[in-house]
């Protein structure tokens, strides 16, 4: 998996996620549902930080956020972790950050 460019969907995980909610939503299952079966797959791994701004963009998108998804987002915006594979690029991590 990798990165494209800085922008969110520039990213095949942040397109996975995206793709996969819709299709789990289109499939029937609640929005509950999807989350938490999509918390699972990707909590504790290396994505984490890029799966929880995803996923808060997409339900945001469609009027579905829930606020721990929201909150976990925030949590990695504050904390800067989600800019931790730009640091060797100062020029890329600009161009994050401004995203």
């Amino acid at each position: 998996m990798g990165a494209w460019g800085v922008k969110l969907y520039q990213d095949d995980v942040a397109c996975d996620v995206k793709e996969e909610y819709i299709i789990k939503l289109r499939a029937g299952l609640s929005n509950d549902e999807v989350t938490e079966s999509m918390i699972k797959e990707y909590e504790l791994s290396d994505d984490e930080p890029i799966f929880w701004l995803a996923l808060a963009d997409i339900q945001w998108r469609y009027g579905r956020l829930l606020d721990k998804v929201k909150e976990n987002a925030i949590t990695y915006i504050d904390s800067g972790k989600d800019l931790e594979k730009w640091v060797d690029d100062l020029n890329l991590l600009d161009a994050r950050k401004k995203c």
